[in-house]
């Protein structure tokens, strides 16, 4: 699982298809094409400009010398759109005939991923939670007795 952590406020999760808040205030869902299109932008962020028919290959394969520049600039109204409603403005700029650049103000920082915690029980805790149980059980069912 890829997570990035954009401008120190935002967390982008590739996975889940998500953008939210770090605080989980604001939870933004993302189509498919557009999580590819952003992905391919943050991991090439240090490459400088990224072309259009670079990334138009990278999201339509073979197809995408004959996709319009609309259907990319669609794409890419989009995902700013997004980020801009969890307030980050600008993190791609376009660059005029040429394509997009990374803004060089706004911090990408690849997140580690996720781990449970590892749950240590000792054969110990194992056999004391089995007697506590049982001695519940029985107690129980002693109650049931008397009550009735």
């Amino acid at each position: 699982m890829k997570c990035y952590l954009i401008n120190h406020s935002c967390i982008y999760n590739e996975d889940k298809n998500e953008l939210k808040m770090a605080d989980n205030s604001c939870i933004v869902k993302m189509t498919s094409m557009r999580c590819r299109c952003l992905s391919y932008i943050i991991s090439h962020a240090e490459n400088g400009i990224i072309e259009k028919e670079e990334l138009a290959t990278e999201l339509w394969g073979n197809r995408g010398q004959f996709v319009s520049d609309a259907n990319l600039t669609q794409i890419l109204y989009l995902i700013r759109r997004d980020l801009k409603s969890l307030g980050i403005t600008d993190l791609f700029v376009t660059v005029p005939r040429q394509g997009i650049k990374v803004n060089d103000n706004i911090s990408i920082e690849s997140m580690a991923e996720n781990k449970r915690p590892t749950l240590h029980i000792t054969r110990w805790q194992v056999l004391f939670a089995v007697m506590l149980a049982m001695t519940l059980l029985s107690l129980c069912s002693v109650i049931e007795i008397t009550l009735f």
